[in-house]
C-alpha cells in the first residue's frame, strides 16, 4: 500500500508535488547489468540493497531503469525510500509503424508491464520509449511517431492512472513531445555550462506547462578526470535549479554496464566505480543535493532586493483569501504585500482584515491601472511585483522572478500564468479556448509582453515610463506598459518557472465578458501604438505567442530542422509565426463580408458559392484549433472538443465587435463639442486656408509651445484624440464625427535668433464606417446598372447627395479644428501669418517673407 511517507507524485505546472510539498527529482540511472538466468538485468538483491543505501546517502531519491524489474527490486526500493522510473523497452530501431502486428506487439508489451506493477508505491512513472533515432523519426514522420507515443501513454494511463507517463527524447529529436505526457524528459549531454543553461531555457519554453526533467546527464572518467566529472556535476545541479527544472537524473550509478549483449569496459560514467567505491563526484552530489527526499536544493540568489508585491482587486472576494494566503508562504527573504481595493462592493475589506500583515488600501473605483499606480505610490520596495486577486502564486514565485531579474541587464521580468485544474468540463473548455492572457517571447529569455498578473519591474523603470496609463481601466495596461518599457530602450526578461495559478473565467458568459474587455483594450492600444496592429485591429506581435498549443498540423505547421540527411545533433523545432491567413479568416471583418455576400447572393446567383467558401475557411480555422487544443484528459471528450471549436469561432467575433464598438463610442468627439465655436479675439480671426496655418513668433516659441496649448484645449473641451507614439507621421489625431477624423502635423522653421515660423497642416482622414457605407452604396449602384438595359443616371443622385453630405461634414470638422488651433496659437503667444506674409494679431503688422507652398489637396476631401 501507499504510505503517507511514500505517496504518489503528481505534476503541478512546472513542478512535481508529494502531497502539498514539492518533490524534486534527484535521480540516477541503474543498470542494465549482465542478466542472470531469469533474465534480470538489475543484479543481485544484496548488491541492490547496498547500492540503494549508498544512493540515499548521496541524497538521491529516484532510480531510472531500462528493463522491467523483478518484484523484489521494487519492494527494496520502497523500503529504501527510493522511487522507480521505468523505461519500457521495445524495438525502436526498426520501422515499427509499418506493420500493424509490430505496433500491436509494442502496445501489448506496454500494457503487460504496466499491469504487472500497477499501484506499487515505489513506481514514480513510466517512460514509454527512449531516444527514437532522428533518421527513423524523419523516415516515419514526426507526426505519426508522436501520435503513436501518445497512444502508448493512453494505454498505460488507463491501467495505472496514478502513475506518471512520458517519453525520453534527446536533442536530435527535441520535437518528439507527446502532448498528453505528464512531464517532459530530455537526455542531454552538454559540457559547457553557458550552452547548457541556454538550452535548458529553450526546453522550458518548448515544454510549456509540463514539468521538465533531464533523463540522462554525465561524464566519462576514462576520457576525463574525476575532478572534471565532479566539477561538471556540481555546476549541473546549480544550473538545473537556476533554470527551474523539476529534477535531473545522472548517468550512471556505477561504471558497471552491460548493453548490446556485451559488457562495456571502455566507458566509465558512474559516480561510483565497479566495486562501488565513491568517486569525487559522489561527495559533490552529497553536498549539493542534501538528504531530504522532497526538498528543492535552492542556491542563494546573487542579490535579493526588497520587493513590494501589489495585488489589485475589484470584487475579487471569491479567490482573494487563497491569493493572500499563497503570498504569505513565499520562499523569499524580504517582501511586503499591498492590497489595493478598487472600490469593491463585496467582502474584500473583511477578507483583507483576516491578513494583518497585508497593507490594505481602499480607493473609489477608478480602474486597474489607477489601482496599480496607487499601490506603487505607497510601496517601499526596490522592485514592484504585480499579481491579481484571482491568482495564487507558487511558493518559489519571487525566488525565480527575482533570480532572473538580477541575473541580467533587465528592467522587468514576468512569468507564465497557469490554469488550475478544472472542476467541470465547461471550465476545462474555457481554459483550452483561445484568447486567454499569455506571454509573448522574442527569445527564450527576452519577452515582448508579459501578463499583468505575473510581472515585476524595478522602481526606476516604473518611474521612468510614468507608471501605468490610467486610460486602461480593465485590460491592456500591461501591454502598453511593456511596449513603453521597450520603446525606452530597456529589456523585459522571462522566467518560465515563476508561476502563478490564474483562475480562468468559470462560465461561458464570464469568458465572453473577458473577451469583450480585451477587445476594448485592443481598441485603446491601437490608437496609441498603431505600428503594432494590423489592418483588422489585432496585435502584430514580433515574438512567439505562448500559452496556446504550439504543435499544429493543420494551420501554422511547425518547421523542423533535421540537419544534413536528417543527422543533425540539435534538430530544433520552429513554430510558424502567427498566420495572417488564419487571422483574416477568423476576423469579424471577414465574417461581416461573408454576411454581406450572402445578402448580395440573393440578387446575384453567380456569387452564392463565394460566401459558403468564405464561411468554410472560417470554420477550418476553428476546426484546426479544436484538433490541437490542450484539454485536461479527464474532460477531453467529443463534446468538449466541439465546444472549444465553437469558442474558437466566436471568440474573435466578440473581441472584434468590442474593438469597433469601443472605437465608435470612445474615439468620437461629442457632437456638442464640435458644434461649439471658439471665442477668438478679433485680431486673431482670419478666414484663410483650413488645411494650413502659419504662425510667427520672435521670442523662441516654436511648435512645442503650440502643441502644448492644443493639448490643453483638447482636454478642456472634451475632444477625443491620440498622440504620436513615435511611429506616426502626425503629431495628433483628432477624432471627430462618425465619418471623419483630423490628422494634425506641425513643423517649425528657425529664422535666426529667436525668430520661429511654425506651420500646421490639417488633413481629413476616413473613418472605417465611411469606407463601409461607400462600399455598400457602390455595390448597390453596380448591381442596379447590371440589371437594367440602359444607363440610369438618376440613381446616382442619392449617392452624390451622400458624397456632398460627407464633404460638408469633413469641412465643418476641419473648420472647427482650425479654430481650435488658432486659439491655441493665441494662448501660446504665436501670431497668425496670412498668405501674403502679413502678421495678424501683433502690436504692429510687419510683412514676413513666407515661402509660398501650394496647399496639398486632401486625398479624401477637395478644398
Amino acid at each position: 500500500m501507499t504510505t503517507a511517507a511514500n505517496q504518489r507524485i503528481r505534476p503541478a505546472a512546472k513542478f512535481f508535488l508529494e502531497g502539498d510539498k514539492k518533490f524534486f527529482v534527484k535521480g540516477v540511472t541503474y543498470g542494465p547489468f549482465k542478466p542472470d538466468v531469469e533474465g534480470n538485468y538489475l543484479g543481485r538483491p544484496e548488491q541492490v540493497e547496498a547500492d540503494l543505501a549508498l544512493m540515499r546517502q548521496a541524497g538521491l531519491n529516484v532510480v531510472r531503469i531500462y528493463h522491467a524489474p523483478p518484484p523484489w527490486f521494487l519492494d527494496r526500493c520502497t523500503n529504501a525510500g527510493m522511487r522507480v522510473l521505468v523505461t519500457l523497452p521495445w524495438e525502436k530501431h526498426i520501422e515499427f509503424l509499418r506493420e500493424r502486428s509490430i505496433r500491436k506487439q509494442i502496445a501489448e508489451a506496454v500494457r503487460e508491464t504496466v499491469s504487472k506493477y500497477a499501484g506499487h508505491p515505489s513506481i514514480l512513472g513510466y517512460l514509454v520509449g527512449n531516444e527514437i533515432s532522428s533518421t527513423m523519426a524523419r523516415w516515419l514522420g514526426a507526426r505519426r511517431v508522436i501520435e503513436f507515443v501518445e497512444e502508448l501513454i493512453r494505454i498505460g494511463r488507463a491501467i495505472d492512472p496514478d502513475a506518471l507517463f512520458s517519453y525520453a527524447t534527446y536533442p536530435p529529436t527535441e520535437y518528439l513531445l507527446p502532448q498528453n505526457a505528464d512531464f517532459c524528459c530530455f537526455n542531454v549531454y552538454l559540457h559547457n555550462q553557458r550552452d547548457f543553461e541556454g538550452y535548458l531555457l529553450r526546453l522550458q519554453n518548448l515544454t510549456g506547462e509540463h514539468p521538465l526533467i533531464l533523463g540522462e546527464f554525465g561524464m566519462d572518467t576514462i576520457r576525463h578526470s574525476q575532478e572534471e566529472q565532479a566539477e561538471m556535476l556540481g555546476w549541473h545541479v546549480d544550473s538545473v535549479v537556476k533554470c527551474g527544472l523539476a529534477g535531473t537524473i545522472f548517468f550512471t550509478w556505477t561504471d558497471e554496464w552491460f548493453t548490446g549483449g556485451q559488457e562495456i569496459t571502455d566507458w566509465a560514467f558512474g559516480i561510483v566505480t565497479r566495486d562501488r567505491r565513491p568517486k569525487k563526484a559522489f561527495y559533490i552530489l552529497e553536498e549539493k543535493l542534501g538528504r531530504n527526499n522532497s526538498i528543492l536544493p535552492h542556491r542563494p540568489l546573487p542579490k535579493a532586493p526588497f520587493v513590494s508585491v501589489i495585488v489589485c482587486s475589484y470584487n475579487g472576494g471569491p479567490t482573494l483569501a487563497s491569493c493572500l494566503d499563497s503570498l504569505g508562504k513565499l520562499n523569499y527573504p524580504e517582501y511586503e504585500v499591498i492590497l489595493v481595493d478598487d472600490g469593491s462592493t463585496d467582502d474584500t475589506s473583511y477578507i483583507a482584515a483576516q491578513f494583518p500583515s497585508v497593507r490594505y488600501i481602499h480607493q473609489s473605483n477608478q480602474g486597474l491601472s489607477h489601482a496599480r499606480n496607487t499601490g506603487a505610490a505607497t510601496a517601499r520596495g526596490e522592485v514592484f511585483a504585480y499579481t491579481d486577486s484571482d491568482c495564487m502564486v507558487d511558493p518559489d514565485w519571487l525566488y525565480y522572478l527575482i533570480g532572473t531579474l538580477v541575473g541580467g541587464d533587465y528592467a522587468g521580468v514576468g512569468g507564465p500564468n497557469v490554469t488550475p485544474p478544472a472542476k467541470n468540463w465547461i471550465q476545462a473548455c474555457v481554459a483550452g479556448a483561445p484568447g486567454g492572457p499569455s506571454h509573448v517571447l522574442l527569445t527564450d529569455v527576452v519577452a515582448e509582453h508579459i501578463p499583468g498578473c505575473n510581472m515585476a519591474f524595478y522602481r526606476w523603470a516604473f518611474e521612468g515610463v510614468g507608471g501605468f496609463d490610467t486610460e486602461y481601466r480593465k485590460a491592456g495596461d500591461d501591454v502598453d506598459f511593456c511596449w513603453r518599457i521597450q520603446q525606452a530602450g530597456w529589456v523585459v526578461a522571462f522566467s518560465p518557472t515563476a508561476i502563478v495559478w490564474h483562475y480562468r473565467r468559470f462560465t461561458l458568459r464570464a469568458f465572453f465578458k473577458q473577451q469583450n474587455g480585451y477587445g476594448e483594450a485592443e481598441s485603446l492600444l491601437r490608437f496609441k501604438h498603431l505600428i503594432f496592429f494590423g489592418p483588422t485591429g489585432t496585435a502584430k506581435w514580433r515574438g512567439q505567442i505562448y500559452g496556446t498549443p504550439r504543435f499544429s498540423w493543420f494551420i501554422n505547421r511547425p518547421v523542423i530542422y533535421h540537419g544534413m540527411f536528417g543527422e543533425g545533433f540539435f534538430q530544433s523545432i520552429y513554430p510558424a509565426p502567427q498566420s495572417d491567413v488564419a487571422g483574416y479568416l477568423s476576423s469579424i471583418e471577414w465574417f461581416a463580408l461573408t454576411i454581406f455576400l450572402f445578402g448580395l447572393g440573393i440578387f446575384l446567383p453567380a456569387l452564392r458559392i463565394v460566401p459558403y467558401l468564405m464561411l468554410g475557411g472560417t470554420l477550418c480555422v476553428a476546426l484546426s484549433y479544436m484538433v490541437r487544443a490542450s484539454i485536461e484528459p479527464k474532460f477531453d471528450t467529443a463534446g468538449a472538443r466541439l465546444l472549444v471549436m465553437f469558442l474558437a469561432f466566436v471568440q474573435p467575433l466578440v473581441r472584434g465587435f468590442s474593438r469597433y464598438f469601443t472605437w465608435l463610442h470612445f474615439k468620437r468627439t461629442p457632437a456638442s463639442v464640435i458644434r461649439a465655436h471658439e471665442h477668438l479675439p478679433d485680431r486673431s480671426r482670419f478666414a484663410g486656408s483650413l488645411s494650413r496655418r502659419v504662425f510667427w513668433n520672435e521670442q523662441g516659441r516654436d511648435r512645442h509651445y503650440l502643441l502644448g496649448a492644443i493639448f490643453e484645449l483638447l482636454d478642456e473641451e472634451g475632444w477625443r484624440y491620440s498622440t504620436d507614439s513615435g511611429w506616426n507621421e502626425w503629431d495628433i489625431q483628432i477624432y471627430g464625427n462618425f465619418w471623419w477624423s483630423i490628422a494634425l502635423q506641425t513643423v517649425t522653421e528657425y529664422h535666426g535668433g529667436s525668430k520661429c515660423l511654425t506651420r500646421v497642416r490639417l488633413r481629413n482622414r476616413f473613418v472605417t464606417t465611411t469606407i463601409i457605407f461607400n462600399l455598400i452604396a457602390l455595390s448597390l449602384l453596380i448591381y442596379r446598372q447590371l440589371n437594367i438595359a440602359h444607363v440610369d443616371l438618376w440613381v446616382l443622385v442619392p449617392y452624390l447627395l451622400f458624397l456632398l453630405f460627407l464633404w460638408t461634414r469633413a469641412r465643418l470638422l476641419k473648420s472647427r479644428v482650425a479654430e481650435l488651433v488658432d486659439l491655441a496659437a493665441h494662448r501660446a503667444g504665436l501670431q497668425r501669418v496670412t498668405r501674403r506674409g502679413k502678421v495678424v494679431g501683433g502690436e504692429s503688422t510687419p510683412r514676413i517673407e513666407v515661402p509660398q507652398i501650394a496647399d496639398e489637396v486632401s486625398p479624401h476631401v477637395p478644398e
